[in-house]
C-alpha cells in the first residue's frame, strides 16, 4: 500500500485555500472593505467544509486539527491588529481579546494532543460542562463562532461606511455581547487546559519517583 501524503488530504486542501483567502482579505483591507470582508468570512466558513470532510473521508489528523486552529487564531488576530488601528482608544482591549484567545485555545489543543485526541473539539464529555456544551452542540458552536466573527467585521464595516442602517447597530450589539460569552469561554479553555497539563505534569514527577 502506497504511503500516504499528509499534506494533500482533502480537508488540508480545503485549509490551504483558506490561508489563500485571509491573506487576500488581509491584503485588501485598507482599499477595499467590503471585499476583504467577504473573504474572510468565506474563509471561516470554509472551516467547516474541511471538518464535514476530514470525517467523511477518514482524513482527521493533528495536522490539520493545529493547521485549522491557527488559521482561524491568527486570522482573527490580524482583523483585531486592523482595529486596533481604526479604534485606537480600544486597542488595550483588542490586545487582550488576541491573548486570551489564543492562550486559550493554544493551550486547550497542546493539552487535547498530548492526551491523545486529534482535535480540540475531541474532549472527555465527563469534564467542564461549558466546554462539553460548548463542543457537543452545532447551533451553540455555531452562533458563538458567528457572533464573535460577526461582532469584528461589522466593527470594521461600521468604520467605512457612510450612515449605517440602525439595525446594524443591532445586530452589533447581539454580537457583541456573544463575543463576550465567547471570550469567557476562551477563559474557560485557559484555565481547564491549564489544569490538565499541571494533572499530566504532576502523574508524570509522580512515576518518576516510583522508579527511582
Amino acid at each position: 500500500m502506497p504511503k500516504e501524503n499528509i499534506f494533500l488530504f482533502v480537508p488540508n486542501l480545503i485549509g490551504y485555500a483558506r490561508i489563500v483567502l485571509a491573506l487576500l482579505a488581509f491584503a485588501l483591507m485598507p482599499c477595499c472593505p467590503l471585499t476583504s470582508i467577504f473573504l474572510y468570512l468565506l474563509s471561516f466558513l470554509l472551516d467547516e467544509l474541511d471538518g464535514h470532510a476530514a470525517r467523511a473521508l477518514n482524513q482527521c489528523t493533528k495536522f490539520g486539527a493545529m493547521m485549522d486552529m491557527l488559521t482561524d487564531r491568527c486570522a482573527t488576530m490580524c482583523l483585531l491588529v486592523n482595529l486596533s488601528l481604526i479604534y485606537p482608544s480600544c486597542c488595550f482591549l483588542f490586545q487582550l481579546s488576541m491573548c486570551v484567545d489564543v492562550a486559550g485555545h493554544w493551550m486547550h489543543l497542546h493539552s487535547s494532543t498530548i492526551t491523545g485526541s486529534t482535535s480540540h473539539k475531541s474532549i472527555d464529555l465527563s469534564g467542564n460542562p461549558v466546554l462539553r456544551i460548548y463542543y457537543t452542540s452545532k447551533p451553540v458552536l455555531f452562533v458563538m463562532w458567528a457572533g464573535n466573527e460577526l461582532f469584528f467585521c461589522l466593527l470594521f464595516l461600521l468604520h467605512h461606511i457612510q450612515e449605517p442602517a440602525a439595525w446594524l447597530y443591532w445586530l452589533q450589539f447581539l454580537c457583541g455581547t456573544i463575543c463576550l460569552l465567547k471570550t469567557a469561554i476562551s477563559l474557560v479553555h485557559l484555565v481547564t487546559a491549564s489544569q490538565n497539563m499541571a494533572a499530566l505534569d504532576a502523574a508524570e514527577r509522580e512515576k518518576s519517583v516510583k522508579t527511582e
